[in-house]
């Protein structure tokens, strides 16, 4: 019984109110973020250009020149990666495929960026 008296004495029907808004609200942003609909192109940039948009329905491997040498991203059934590249660190092989809109591997010392898209181009207030 006294431990109910402590709880109720530092939590009130406020706090409990917040937990379980924030709580629902933190719910409701993850399973948005994990149900994005699977892209249908690989769009890559290099040096802030965009070079070519390919197909996810194939099976290859594009070589890419950046300020660095070339990378190597691999397509292959409905995803994309970058399997090789020359950078140091190789954060951009490390991070695995890639296969949902908006999703996005970035190689910043060799300038290269890959992303999916659905191909519909989808503006917003910047780029508009």
């Amino acid at each position: 019984m006294k431990k109910l008296l402590l709880f109720t004495k530092f939590i009130r029907l406020g706090d409990i109110f917040f937990i379980v808004l924030f709580t629902g609200l933190i719910i409701f942003i993850i399973n948005r973020s994990w149900n994005m609909p699977v892209g249908q192109y690989l769009k890559i940039e290099s040096n802030s250009k965009v070079t070519k948009v390919f197909s996810l329905n194939q099976t290859s491997n594009k070589k890419i020149f950046g300020l660095l040498g070339d990378s190597e991203i691999n397509i292959t059934e409905g995803k994309a990666r970058f399997s090789k590249s020359p950078c140091t660190k190789k954060y951009c092989v490390h991070q695995g495929w890639i296969n949902k809109v908006n999703q996005t591997i970035v190689c910043l010392p060799n300038q290269i960026l890959i992303s999916i898209t659905d191909g519909n181009e989808s503006y917003d207030s910047v780029n508009y």
